[in-house]
């Protein structure tokens, strides 16, 4: 290298100090020796250190302008250096410096920046990117988007911790890292007992040297979102005599939770101080705990809804709590589509609200039970998503996730999905996917309870009473097992002992619903249980309706109940019509609440009464129908699977059985029954290539001793080997008592088979239960 251009290098470098020093970035340069590299730079190093360096390529002369392009030059060097760049552990961005003006511009090396081609490569220096304080953010994101080498403590903690906790947490480590630390460590630490954590950092905080109230606030957060309201009020207080400039707003968050733990003289203390009193703008929450506590006790919310109203979108948008208010009184009031809306709206400003995301799903659900929802299929998929999603965050954290548990129990009942609902409700420690906490939830159990009553397994269902012990679902539950062959008037005394101890929406409902059914409804149940069953005025009709079918007088009930509109009065229509035999009615119905509602429950009734009335094939179109919805639970489709290719066999129509059970097994491959039936189709329309093909790609187990005669002619017709006989022997073992599958088994062993194994007119079974076991 000439001094002279040894001297524009110096120049270069001297430079791009300057220009990195102005940012109060840290400059340090390499040694000569160093391959490619010319300086590091650290990212607020002569400020805040960060630890995150960017290493420097710096070129200075006119030369390097000369290659003008559209949007800047265009810079060429050699391969190997290119090479080595591209591997450096940290980000290599190249700064070209103009001498006549000394000003910088730069380029990250990137392997999606470079051109290459056979004789070399280049990459464009945009004429936008000048070395000054405008480049201070790309630059520092360039820096920050290498990974560090160690994770960040914190960012690893923070889906162990509920969402207010980390949103405070994640403030405070911008302001007090190490105390954020330490909290992030702890409190992830404790999420199994987060009372056992919370009580020691608050009296510890009494001799804090730095008890911040961003730390309080965090620990505050972490407290409430768990449950433990007490020590929240308590965090919270703690954290307004510690912030002056921001006390009012923690004094109105520490009054709030005051009012909602019922301790309304604590909220006066924090709202009514003794001293000067308090300026009239306190904002929004300020106005909202003194509006609570001042209030009438019967006109509170109204007073509060008013209030809200009045307020500004930006204010309204900066508190969720308050739109989650407004939210539930628009859900109150059955305004379904205002709920929405508005929880559609936290969920848009607060991604990882909670309420958001369960206020939404529960709204959705509720659409689907009146019969309002254009596309139920479309919003349970996004019940089950939102309320999924939801339950596994609270999960991470160990929080409260009970109620969302329970919405995703209630949903799969919705379907007719009993098996799920069941392996939903049952602990994981006996192979479910409930949490203790999930399992011991009453309406968890009355779910499991009923979906396992709904499959004719009683036993089950009182396993369900028994996590629920001493508790009003226990009541409700032995009521549900009760023995049928009991008296009738002691069997409505346990629904009205279950009725009267009822402490959810559901029970509630159940209870009448049960009583109903029986013709065993009080006038004054309906009025006295409004409230907590959340009942509607259609509500009262049907179960009324119900009532006087069971009493007796069905034309009554006929007219009341198509007098409402809905997927519900329907259902139970259908049930009434059915069981007086009004089967052409019925079948009007189905239509009816099918067409009009979308409700899957119309087609599935309309298949069983189809099938009741004798006019099989016409269930069956209506089974394909449903099928070919795409929106039945698994183990619904598999019945009507099942049902189609027995009702084909039964026809000996092995052409139509051989097309059900293709259908079948595109929803469960792996269905040996389904292959079975599919290969003795085959085998009775005597195509016998096709069912030793399906035969040794489906390679299904046997799973009854049906199938026996169809192995075995199989087998002794296509592969008679020992491998075949040692199966027969193992088989002859299994089935040791069955005579004359033993004797089928015996063929295998037979050296003579002249002209093979023949079928007769009836073909290899002529079984239907074995076509479609």
């Amino acid at each position: 290298m000439t001094n002279s251009s040894s001297e524009m290098e110096r120049k270069g470098v001297a430079a791009a100090q300057v220009a990195f020093t102005d940012m109060g970035w840290a400059f340090r340069e390499q040694p000569e020796a160093d391959h490619g590299i010319d300086a590091l730079v650290e990212v607020d190093g002569l400020r805040d250190p960060t630890g995150r360096y960017i290493a420097l390529q710096i070129k200075s002369g006119s030369t390097f302008f000369k290659r003008k392009t559209r949007n800047g030059w265009r810079f060429t060097e050699k391969p190997r250096l290119l090479t080595y760049w591209l591997a450096h552990l940290m980000p290599v961005v190249l700064v070209i410096i103009d001498p006549a003006t000394r000003l910088g511009y730069w380029v990250q090396i990137t392997a999606d920046a470079v051109n290459e081609t056979n004789r070399g490569w280049s990459i464009e220096v945009p004429s936008a990117n000048v070395l000054d304080d405008s480049s201070r953010e790309p630059l520092r994101a360039i820096a920050f988007a290498v990974p560090a080498a160690n994770p960040d403590p914190i960012e690893e903690v923070l889906p162990l911790l509920p969402p207010a906790a980390v949103e405070m947490l994640s403030g405070l480590s911008l302001v007090d890292p190490s105390g954020a630390r330490r909290l992030a460590r702890l409190l992830s630490a404790g999420r199994h007992d987060p009372r056992a954590v919370v009580k020691p950092l608050l009296e510890a905080s009494q001799s804090w040297v730095r008890a911040t109230a961003g730390r309080l606030e965090t620990i505050g957060a972490y407290a409430n979102d768990h449950g433990h309201r007490d020590l929240a009020v308590e965090a919270f207080t703690l954290a307004a005599d510690r912030d002056p400039g921001n006390q009012l707003r923690l004094r109105a968050i520490t009054a709030v939770m005051a009012l909602a733990a019922g301790d309304r003289d604590r909220a006066a203390d924090l709202l009514h101080p003794s001293q000067d009193p308090q300026p009239s703008d306190n904002g929004l929450l300020w106005d909202v705990a003194v509006c609570a506590l001042d209030a009438d006790e019967s006109g509170r919310e109204d007073m509060l809804e008013r209030l809200l109203r009045e307020r500004p979108d930006s204010e309204l948008d900066a508190e969720p709590t308050c739109l989650l208010f407004l939210a539930e009184r628009a859900s109150g009031r059955g305004d379904l589509d205002q709920a929405l809306v508005l929880y559609q709206r936290v969920r848009e400003r607060h991604p990882r609200s909670v309420g958001g995301r369960l206020g939404q799903a529960r709204i959705l659900m509720e659409r689907i039970l009146r019969g309002d929802s254009a596309l139920p299929f479309r919003d349970r998929q996004e019940v089950t998503a939102l309320a999924a999603s939801v339950r596994d965050d609270i999960r991470r954290w160990a929080g409260p996730s009970e109620a969302v548990h329970r919405l995703l129990v209630q949903e799969r009942m919705l379907v007719g999905a009993f098996m799920e609902v069941i392996e939903l409700a049952t602990p994981a420690a006996f192979g479910g996917q409930a949490t203790d906490r999930e399992a011991s939830d009453p309406v968890v159990a009355i779910v499991g309870a009923q979906a396992s009553i709904a499959l004719d397994d009683g036993v089950r269902a009182g396993r369900f009473g028994d996590a629920v012990r001493g508790t009003p679902a226990e009541l409700l539950i032995r009521a549900l097992v009760a023995d049928t062959n009991r008296p009738a008037a002691s069997v409505i005394g346990m629904w009205r002992t279950a009725l009267d101890t009822a402490d959810t929406a559901l029970a509630a409902r159940i209870c009448l619903n049960q009583l109903a059914s029986r013709g065993a409804l009080d006038a004054t149940d309906l009025h006295r249980m409004a409230a907590l069953a959340n009942l509607n005025d259609g509500d009262r009709v049907v179960l009324t309706a119900r009532n006087a079918a069971a009493g007796g007088d069905l034309d009554t009930a006929v007219t009341l109940l198509r007098s409402v509109r809905s997927p519900s009065a329907g259902e139970i229509l259908i049930d009434i019509l059915r069981e007086a035999g009004r089967y052409d009615e019925a079948v009007a119905v189905c239509d009816d609440v099918w067409g009009t509602y979308g409700a899957l429950k119309g087609l599935q009734e309309k298949v069983n009464i189809l099938a009741i009335r004798g006019d099989l094939d016409a269930a069956d179109r209506c089974a394909r129908e449903l099928l070919a919805t795409g929106e039945l639970a698994a183990e619904q489709r598999g019945a009507l699977h099942r049902r189609l290719i027995k009702h084909s066999a039964t026809r000996k129509d092995w052409t139509s059985v051989e097309a059900c059970c293709r259908a079948a097994l595109k929803d469960e491959p792996t269905n040996h029954d389904y292959a079975w039936a599919l290969i003795i189709s085959q085998l009775n329309q005597n195509r016998w290539e096709a069912a030793w093909a399906s035969y040794r790609q489906l390679r299904p187990d046997i799973t009854h001793p049906a199938i026996i005669p169809a192995w075995v002619d199989l087998h002794l017709r296509f592969n008679n080997t020992p491998q075949a006989q040692a199966a027969a022997t193992a088989l002859a073992n299994r089935f040791a008592n069955q005579p004359h599958t033993l004797s089928k088994l015996e063929r295998l062993n037979a050296t003579a088979r002249p002209g093979g194994p023949t079928v007769g007119a009836g073909g290899v079974v002529d079984s239907p239960e074995a076509a479609s076991r």
